[in-house]
């Protein structure tokens, strides 16, 4: 981050340490909107050494105030990041997502539920398990039978 925004953050903590009057003045700002944000982007102007921008659109006028406003937009990110603040759009995404993920997950068991109870009407939700099971058992004890009758045939071919 760098030392303009700290030295913006610094001076404006330091004019709210100074009093409650600062508090009640920031709380007015909020309550003022745009016409009360005078004072904030004077401090601004100071911290970044900026001067107050004309009414002509200049372009030599106009670049800095670009370059510090996306200065300090970069160390405000900065500054959230380490706080753990998320943005708003990320943070729209992210219950978006979980909203979808929810309907989903209820579909999904309403499906299970009703395959469930498909299984259960005809009688095979238990049964289908234990016929698969015991299908598997078969299988693999004959496939020892078999490979232990090849065993057996090799050694008695050797004696």
């Amino acid at each position: 981050m760098n030392k303009q925004f700290y030295e913006f953050w610094g001076n404006y903590f330091l004019q709210l340490a100074r009093g409650q009057q600062q508090i009640e003045n920031l709380s007015a700002l909020m309550k003022q909107g745009i016409s009360g944000m005078n004072d904030l982007a004077a401090l601004f102007r100071r911290s970044y050494g900026l001067t107050a921008p004309s009414t002509a659109d200049n372009e030599s006028e106009t670049r800095p105030w670009q370059n510090a406003m996306a200065d300090f937009q970069r160390s405000a990110n900065q500054l959230a990041a380490l706080w753990g603040w998320v943005p708003q759009a990320e943070h729209q995404r992210v219950v978006q997502d979980l909203e979808t993920l929810k309907k989903k997950v209820k579909e999904q068991e309403a499906v299970i539920g009703h395959l469930r109870d498909l299984l259960n009407q005809e009688g095979r939700g238990h049964t289908m398990l234990v016929d698969h099971l015991k299908r598997s058992l078969d299988e693999q004890s004959q496939q020892f039978q078999s490979l232990m009758e090849s065993i057996r045939k090799s050694y008695s071919k050797d004696d």
